[in-house]
């Protein structure tokens, strides 16, 4: 027998090759991904129940330290109260409503509220209104911002018809300290526009606001004097980036202001205006046929003590006569002068040194139907009656050269820092068919206020100590 050698078989499985460890990590990590993207999923779904559902606690943020500088008692409250609801919208993702009070006054405000999500990065936009009370002013925005920290707002106040019975104004009228003012009333229209950005490039609040008083008119009394303001227009603007502010300059016109007896026709000024202090780089008014003007007027709002000069150039010598308590008659001719004024306290206007006088070279004509004023003076120093009657003939018609009104302060006895007034005449008159030559200088010592019925004088009734 041939033998056969078998080679022996072994039936045991052959072991598989193992799971790499990275393919293992990486299944994990997707699985994390897969979870967080559910969740994440599940938050956005929820979202909208989340915010809606929660009880926003009031708000509130003390202005003081940005109104420590106001009058005192005009804010009495200093804090805005604010409280939050927020709702899904009509017409937009969100309804944001907000109610409470501002300085004092209740406010609220709408805002539609639209989401725009883009990998993972969220813009909001939204368009707001704010209304105060039941007052006609009421605001506008449109606000757009993203979850990198930019963000911009519009604001804006239409044209808005203001009275003295705006709910609002008339609060703050009656919080002013206006005792000296009385019988008050104006309207016109107010507009205001403001635009506000935070970008990546400037990250800090960068903003500018103009506004426009316009079609303003108003009526009041104060220290006895009815006042009037016609048309006055009243454009004004500011900027700020962060916390600086520049104000921009002012330029207000007006057709007519009535005051003190004086019609001021087309009244103006250039005004600068900073935090504090408010400098008037020009102001003026046509006034009694000619204009009037001043410059350079640099005035502290904290103290309200100033001294100013005003230029008077070819006012008619008619008018001005007729602020002279006691004139009684008819004049021609022009008048140019200075008047150094006074403010004290921002409550009285006292005149200093002033003086009108008529053109060099040019010749009026002064006729008086009383010269009485003038004769009673005379009689106190000394002159005879028979002087008094000829001076009083003599100014009924009289042609002069010269005309001269001047204020002085007194110099001698009691009355001593009082004002005198010292009147100059030369010229001829006719009478007769004789060519008369009147030298005349008289120098009133009477109550100068009573005697010059210019209502420059300003009072509080409401005295501080």
């Amino acid at each position: 027998m041939r033998a056969v050698n078998e080679q022996p078989t072994d039936s045991a499985p052959i072991p598989a090759a193992s799971t790499p460890p990275s393919r293992r990590r990486g299944r994990r990590v997707l699985a994390i991904c897969a979870g967080l993207a559910l969740v994440l999923a599940a938050l956005v779904a929820l979202t909208p129940v989340i915010l809606t559902s929660i009880d926003w606690p009031e708000l509130v943020f003390d202005l003081s330290e940005q109104l420590k500088d106001t009058p005192e008692g005009l804010f009495p409250d200093k804090q805005v109260r604010v409280r939050l609801a927020l709702s899904r919208g009509r017409n937009s993702d969100y309804e944001l409503r907000a109610r409470g009070t501002l300085l004092g006054w209740p406010f609220s405000a709408m805002a539609a509220i639209d989401l725009d999500s883009r990998w993972f990065a969220v813009t909001a936009h939204a368009q707001a209104q704010l209304k105060l009370g039941s007052s006609a002013l009421a605001l506008t925005a449109r606000v757009d911002a993203d979850t990198s920290g930019a963000w911009q707002a519009d604001v804006e106040l239409p044209p808005t018809a203001l009275t003295e019975r705006d709910p609002l104004l008339a609060d703050l009228l009656a919080r002013a300290n206006l005792a000296d003012v009385t019988n008050l009333a104006f309207d016109g229209r107010l507009s205001l526009t403001a635009h506000a950005e935070r970008t990546q490039e400037v990250p800090v609040p960068k903003w500018t606001a103009r506004g426009r008083l316009q079609d303003f008119n108003a009526t009041f009394t104060t220290g006895g004097q009815n006042v009037a303001v016609a048309n006055l227009r009243l454009p004004f603007g500011a900027a700020g980036l962060a916390d600086h502010v520049d104000i921009s300059p002012i330029f207000l016109r007006a057709d007519r202001i009535d005051a003190a007896g004086f019609t001021l026709t087309e009244p103006f000024a250039s005004l600068r205006a900073t935090e504090r202090a408010l400098l008037v780089t020009e102001a003026g008014a046509g006034c009694c046929g000619g204009d009037i003007r001043l410059y350079s007027l640099f005035l502290d709002l904290s103290r309200l003590n100033v001294g100013l000069t005003l230029f008077v150039d070819g006012i008619d010598t008619g008018e001005a006569l007729q602020h002279l308590n006691g004139f009684s008659g008819e004049a021609s001719g022009r008048l140019h002068g200075r008047i150094p004024v006074r403010l004290v306290n921002g409550r009285r206007v006292k005149l200093q040194d002033a003086y009108l006088s008529s053109v060099p070279g040019e010749v009026g004509n002064l006729r008086l139907r009383d010269a009485t004023p003038i004769t009673r003076n005379l009689a106190a120093a000394g002159v005879d009656a028979a002087t008094q009657d000829n001076l009083a003939r003599a100014l009924a018609n009289l042609d002069y050269t010269v005309l001269r009104l001047a204020l002085r302060p007194e110099e001698n006895g009691e009355e001593r820092g009082k004002l005198a007034l010292e009147i100059k005449i030369e010229g001829t008159a006719a009478s007769g068919g004789v060519t008369v030559p009147v030298s005349l200088t008289v120098t009133f010592h009477d109550d100068i206020e009573r005697l010059i019925n210019t209502g420059l004088k300003i009072t509080n009734r409401n005295k501080r100590p």
